[in-house]
């Protein structure tokens, strides 16, 4: 009996000092969140993200009389840097963005591709007008909806200076808060977004947006209770914008999701935008 007391206690004492090591490991891991710059925290999130992805949405729109319409798109995007993330041939990432509905925009398409060091390279092609053409989409919405092509196609780090700010809780998680101030070159519509963070999983919950002005334009939110993990990466599967100056919302409802497929370089090709 002796013996099998003594056991339990050296068993005890064991686990007491696990215990006690891993509460330092512990604290030190939460004070290296803490000591996280803005810009460290939004490169957390450019990491925590797929290298190419493919999706299908609804977005439904409703303005303050509570009339809805619907528009469904189909997108693909892709991070075109090297193994030791250096843009290829000055190239940062592509996305192609297509409407499937309504049947008056159907086949409407965009082209975005994020340059290293310069502005982005944006093209939109209309079925009625028959043609590619350059264009500026920095204040070009996504058709019928709150959201512009800037706020759903992923943001580079290159394009925002960061500057941390006092952290928060959303929907009772813990986030950082990160403001971002996009440069010249990325043609922004905005002055400044505050980006809600979630500390454990690095991905964003909500985000503010300010125009020119300074004026806090919109909002958008993310639903938490519909994050789903694809190879360890969390995406929110719908997401809320909210117009704060003309009082509407679009709920952008993720329909199909593709992780990381293989996307050729000719799904970026400008002539596949007027192929139906």
């Amino acid at each position: 009996m002796k013996q099998r007391g003594t056991a339990a206690a050296l068993l005890l004492l064991a686990a007491a000092l696990l215990l006690l090591a891993a509460e330092p490991a512990r604290a030190q891991s939460v004070a290296s969140l803490d000591s996280l710059t803005g810009e460290q925290i939004y490169a957390r999130v450019i990491e925590h993200r797929l290298r190419s992805f493919s999706e299908e949405s609804r977005l439904i729109s409703a303005d303050r009389t509570g009339r809805e319409q619907e528009t469904r798109l189909r997108m693909h995007w892709k991070d075109f840097r090297d193994e030791r993330g250096e843009p290829r041939d000055g190239v940062l990432s592509k996305a192609v963005v297509r409407y499937n509905y309504p049947t008056d925009i159907r086949f409407a398409g965009y082209l975005v591709q994020a340059n290293a060091g310069r502005e982005s390279d944006q093209f939109v092609y209309y079925p009625s007008r028959r043609r590619v053409a350059r264009v500026s989409l920095r204040n070009e919405a996504v058709h019928g909806t709150d959201f512009s092509l800037e706020d759903v196609i992923p943001r580079e780090l290159e394009d925002a200076s960061y500057e941390r700010r006092d952290d928060a809780e959303f929907r009772g998680l813990a986030v950082f808060v990160v403001e971002l101030v996009p440069h010249a070159k990325a043609g922004s519509a905005y002055s400044k977004v505050w980006v809600y963070v979630d500390r454990d999983r690095f991905v964003p919950l909500r985000t503010r947006y300010w125009d020119a002005a300074g004026v806090e334009t919109k909002q958008l939110e993310a639903d938490p209770a519909t994050l789903r993990r694809f190879e360890d990466v969390w995406v929110p599967m719908q997401t809320t914008m909210r117009n704060l100056l003309l009082e509407t919302r679009t709920t952008l409802v993720i329909t199909d999701f593709v992780p990381n497929p293989e996307l050729a370089e000719s799904v970026f090709d400008l002539a596949r935008l007027e192929s139906h």
